[in-house]
């Protein structure tokens, strides 16, 4: 039973860009997970080219049935498998054979159980790329992705009627980071999408900022309005690739209002790269979501930390965590890292804890970390 005080859906959005998670770490997710509250699990890697690049295309017979084999562990743990489209990239939206592929390939899906489906224009050049979609939609992106939508819903199957929409429109922050990468915007984006949006897809958000540091119950307020959609924050930490590649996200998720659920529909974080390491961070969205008012990070961060590896091992994690924060705080060319002598041997002792446990997996995947502690302590000698 949901607590009142937790969102309505909870949980993960695969949604990075490089090394795709194997199966195996999936079904693990899904056991971890479920838990602790998580219900629904949205399939979106980037690097899947089936996903994106060439979404057209049917999944070969071997990627489809490890697909299958996590649709089926997802239900078993009564997880919502929620499959992602990214359909956008060169997308003639006025084009009616995209839709039909679409909606053939969602079937698929369906047949084997699936009931929820997103398209995701996230990521994708911020105005209308085709001669024949500007005159079509009056050069409005915003109208060619609600209308999209729409075609979707009119020309999916008549017993769809327990299938549910997402949409990830292109403008899913106001963060400037946007546009300075994908382009300026239309104005009034939200507004223009909702005119021709159907009333009940739901629509996904990352916050303030494409990786938002604070989320408040001010500002989704004011994009619910806008929107007038149900909300579905896609919450972009712990997730560490493209420009984030060298950072590791180890702490407790923070600044995020507990009073969200009374706005937002789902909560979903969007993971690290690194499979195992994930489990410390994500531990800790799964509190704040199944229930934000109790949520408490440093006593959520102890608890996954202690279970995971033990408490004696709880002050070794601590400094590679502070060490990984403080690096963070200090990128950049020209920004010397200097480690506080009072740290420097409890670093030195997380360094050797590291190394004792190099063969497990974990450790293969801190080990660009490590070599950063070694040579920072080393450059403090």
């Amino acid at each position: 039973m949901r607590n009142s005080q937790s969102f309505r859906r909870r949980g993960v959005v695969e949604g990075f860009f490089g090394p795709v998670w194997s199966m195996a770490h999936r079904r693990r997710l899904f056991e971890f997970g479920a838990a602790r509250g998580m219900n629904t699990y949205l399939y979106a890697p980037k690097d899947d080219p089936f996903h994106r690049e060439r979404w057209m295309e049917p999944y070969p017979e071997n990627e489809w049935q490890a697909l299958l084999t996590i649709i089926r562990e997802a239900r078993k743990r009564h997880i919502d498998f929620v499959y992602g489209f990214h359909p956008g990239k060169a997308l003639l939206f006025s084009a009616e054979q995209p839709l039909r592929v679409l909606l053939s390939k969602a079937q698929r899906f369906y047949d084997a159980g699936v009931r929820t489906f997103a398209v995701l224009f996230d990521d994708i050049p911020s105005r209308l790329e085709h001669a024949a979609d500007r005159k079509h939609f009056n050069n409005s992106l915003a109208r060619a992705e609600g209308n999209w939508l729409a075609e979707i819903i009119a020309l999916q199957p008549p017993a769809w009627s327990d299938v549910e929409w997402w949409i990830c429109p292109s403008f899913y922050t106001p963060d400037p980071l946007l546009a300075r990468v994908f382009g300026a915007f239309e104005p009034h984006f939200l507004e223009n999408l909702a005119k021709y949006l159907p009333a009940n897809i739901s629509c996904c958000w990352t916050g303030p900022l494409v990786v938002s540091t604070k989320i408040t119950l001010a500002h989704v307020r004011k994009i619910a309005k806008l929107v007038g959609r149900p909300l579905i924050l896609w919450d972009n930490y712990p997730v560490n690739d493209l420009s984030m590649k060298d950072e590791l996200h180890l702490g407790p998720l923070k600044n995020r209002d507990t009073h969200l659920p009374e706005i937002v529909y789902g909560y979903l974080n969007n993971p690290l790269v690194q499979e195992e390491l994930s489990f410390i961070p994500l531990a800790t969205c799964f509190d704040y979501a199944s229930n934000p008012m109790a949520y408490r990070a440093e006593e959520s961060w102890n608890a996954i930390v202690k279970r995971s590896f033990g408490q004696r091992e709880i002050a070794h994690w601590r400094a590679i965590r502070s060490f990984c924060e403080r690096v963070q705080r200090t990128k950049g060319p020209k920004v010397a890292l200097r480690i506080p002598r009072r740290e420097l041997e409890a670093l030195q002792d997380a360094s050797e804890y590291i190394r004792a446990h190099r063969q497990e997996k974990w450790a293969v995947e801190i080990k660009p970390w490590k070599e950063q502690i070694e040579r920072a302590l080393k450059a403090q000698q």
